[in-house]
C-alpha cells in the first residue's frame, strides 16, 4: 500500500515537473503580441533611387568541410553525396550569405513591416536558408519538413532568446521580433552541426547576397546613408553612400582571405 502510493506520488512529481517544463518554455518563446497598424511614411516612387550593394572575397578560398552527420542516420541516408558547410561560400570571387542593409540615415521615416513571412526551414537536417534577414515585426516562419524531430535554440544578445521543439513533419511556429539585432545564431541541440543567422533589421532595405553577391535596394529615397554589411566568419564593414533624386547608386564591400 504505502509502495502503490509512493509510486503515485512519484508519478504526480513528474507530471507537475513536465508541466512546469512546458509552462516555462510557452511562456519563454510566446511569439510577440499582434502589431498596431503602421502608418508608413510615404516614399516618392518619382524621386526614389536604388542602391547596388557589391559584395568580394580576395584570396585563397579555404576548402569547405563536409558536415559529419555519421551520429544520426537518418539524416545521412536523405544524401547521396557529400554535404558541405556553408559559412563560407564564394563563387568567383562574389562571396553569398551576406547581410546588406542601410543602417542609417531613416531614423525619421517609418516604414510598415511585410505582411508576408521569411520562412526558415528545416529540411534534410540543415537549416534552409542558411542566413536569413527579416525585418522588425516581420512574421518569422519556422518549418519542420524532415520527419525528425527538431529543436529551435536562438541565441540573440539583444533579443530574448528562445528555443522550442518542433517534433512532427510538418509542423510550423511563427515568432515577430520588436528590435533589430545582426544576426541571431540558430542552432538544433538535437543534431549540433545544424546552424543558421537570422538578421533583424530596422527597415525594408536589406538583402542577403545570393551566389552573384549582389543586392539591388531599390525604392530608396533620395538622402545620404550608411550601407553596412555582415558575414559571419569576415565580420562587418560599413559604407557612406549618396542617393540622388531617381538616382542610382553603388557600394563595393571587398573582404580579404587569410588563404
Amino acid at each position: 500500500m504505502a509502495t502503490a502510493r509512493r509510486q503515485g506520488l512519484l508519478a504526480a512529481g513528474q507530471v507537475a515537473a513536465l508541466s512546469a517544463i512546458a509552462l516555462l518554455l510557452a511562456c519563454s518563446n510566446s511569439p510577440s503580441p499582434p502589431s498596431q497598424a503602421v502608418v508608413a511614411t510615404p516614399v516618392d516612387p518619382a524621386t526614389a533611387g536604388t542602391v547596388r550593394v557589391e559584395v568580394r572575397y580576395d584570396g585563397a578560398v579555404p576548402t569547405p568541410k563536409v558536415i559529419d552527420m555519421r551520429s544520426a542516420p537518418q539524416c545521412a541516408a536523405a544524401y547521396t553525396a557529400p554535404v558541405y558547410d556553408q559559412s563560407l561560400l564564394v563563387a568567383d570571387g562574389s562571396l553569398a550569405n551576406a547581410v546588406v542593409w542601410i543602417k542609417s540615415g531613416l531614423e525619421h521615416w517609418v516604414f510598415a513591416p511585410p505582411a508576408a513571412p521569411v520562412v526558415i526551414d528545416q529540411q534534410g537536417c540543415v537549416y534552409q536558408p542558411h542566413v536569413a534577414a527579416a525585418m522588425v515585426s516581420q512574421p518569422v516562419q519556422f518549418t519542420n519538413s524532415d520527419p525528425d524531430p527538431h529543436n529551435v535554440h536562438g541565441r540573440p544578445t539583444v533579443l530574448a532568446q528562445w528555443n522550442f521543439m518542433m517534433s512532427r513533419q510538418g509542423a510550423t511556429r511563427t515568432l515577430t521580433f520588436d528590435k533589430p539585432e545582426v544576426a541571431v545564431p540558430l542552432g538544433c541541440d538535437i543534431h549540433p552541426w545544424m546552424s543558421a543567422y537570422l538578421a533583424v533589421l530596422p527597415n525594408p532595405y536589406f538583402g542577403v547576397t545570393p551566389a552573384n553577391g549582389t543586392v539591388t535596394l531599390t525604392q530608396v529615397p533620395p538622402g545620404e546613408y550608411v550601407v553596412a554589411v555582415w558575414h559571419e566568419k569576415l565580420g562587418s564593414r560599413e559604407q557612406r553612400v549618396v542617393v540622388t533624386p531617381s538616382g542610382s547608386a553603388r557600394v563595393q564591400f571587398a573582404f580579404a582571405g587569410n588563404g
